[in-house]
């Protein structure tokens, strides 16, 4: 079975096609992008969308996933639910990251980035028997940079950066009433 920084690489020139466009799809849409079953094998996808999602926290580009990825049936995702290392560190900031992911202008530049940490920084950072997206997720929450800091602070400082300028930028200036 490939890993998720696998399916995520396999899954990544739709993903970005699709991003660019400004197109949300189905976990079903892209896997039979990468020829698997739509019925059968979306938690493949769901896997590679969340490794992508780790990517996206280590090159400081919002969680494009979170927006761009949907269920076929438009539920709730459950999304960092599950583990209880990104309930506690991701989850109480996901409306954060998912209107950065929603309102961020995507460019080809920035989606590269991601093919670079999945195919170049990732491999060579991880431990070997890292092959999970909860793996990665946690590493992002608690690899130590040269900065100091880790992928995750960083990256959350960052979006909300971002939010903070979706905010000035969508303030409306007081009318002077006459």
């Amino acid at each position: 079975m490939p890993t998720a920084r696998e399916i995520a690489l396999e899954l990544l020139p739709s993903f970005t096609a699709n991003v660019l466009k400004k197109s949300v799809c189905s976990y079903g849409w892209y896997a039979a992008k990468i020829d698997r079953n739509p019925s059968k094998e979306s938690m493949v996808v769901g896997m590679g969308m969340h490794a992508i999602g780790a990517a996206c926290v280590f090159a400081k580009v919002p969680i494009a996933p979170l927006h761009y990825v949907k269920r076929d049936d438009d539920g709730w995702r459950g999304v960092f639910e599950r583990d209880p290392v990104e309930n506690v560190h991701v989850l109480p900031h996901y409306n954060l990251l998912y209107v950065t992911a929603r309102e961020h202008n995507y460019t080809a530049a920035k989606m590269a980035k991601l093919d670079r940490a999945l195919r170049d920084v990732l491999p060579r950072i991880l431990p070997e028997d890292y092959l999970s997206p909860h793996q990665l997720w946690q590493f992002t929450i608690y690899y130590n940079l040269k900065s100091g800091g880790t992928p995750w602070l960083e990256a959350l400082a960052h979006y909300n950066k971002l939010m903070e300028t979706l905010r000035v930028r969508n303030v409306q200036p007081a009318k002077s009433g006459a």
